[in-house]
């Protein structure tokens, strides 16, 4: 038995500098947002409305990430949507729903270097059950 299609594919330009993470296991996670701007004409005028996405990479692409990545990188990402439930700190609970970044691509003209990037990535130490308690990721 096979599931349902859940596949995204979403173009936006980073909102901040990603947040790069290990968990006590030493799987790397990384999290970040995108702007995704639509544009429709009303009455004539050219409209336009931002919508913004969080997403989160794992492994291999979260450690790619955390150093390539930055506030206004313009990206194209391939990825599933997902869904979390959590009990937060003060009990209630809550909701998170993500896009899983399975394949990020650069959009941007110019190669810009990543060297000075590589700082921002840290070490924090997160959950391993992180998938259950993304109050610690969002």
């Amino acid at each position: 038995m096979s599931g349902n299609a859940n596949i995204i594919v979403i173009e936006g330009r980073l909102t901040k500098d990603p947040t790069y993470m290990k968990t006590k296991n030493g799987k790397s996670l990384c999290k970040f947002s995108i702007a995704n701007n639509r544009y429709y004409y009303t009455n004539g005028s050219l409209q336009k409305e931002v919508y913004f996405f969080d997403l989160i990479t794992w492994g291999y692409n979260a450690d790619k990430a955390a150093v390539s990545l930055f506030k206004g990188r313009h990206v194209l990402i391939n990825g599933e949507l997902r869904q979390n439930s959590y009990i937060s700190k003060d009990g209630i609970k809550k909701t998170a729903v993500y896009i899983l970044a399975l394949e990020i691509k650069n959009l941007d003209k110019k190669s810009i270097g990543n060297t000075s990037y590589t700082k921002m990535a840290n070490n924090q130490i997160v959950s391993d059950s992180i998938e259950e308690n993304l109050e610690e990721v969002f």
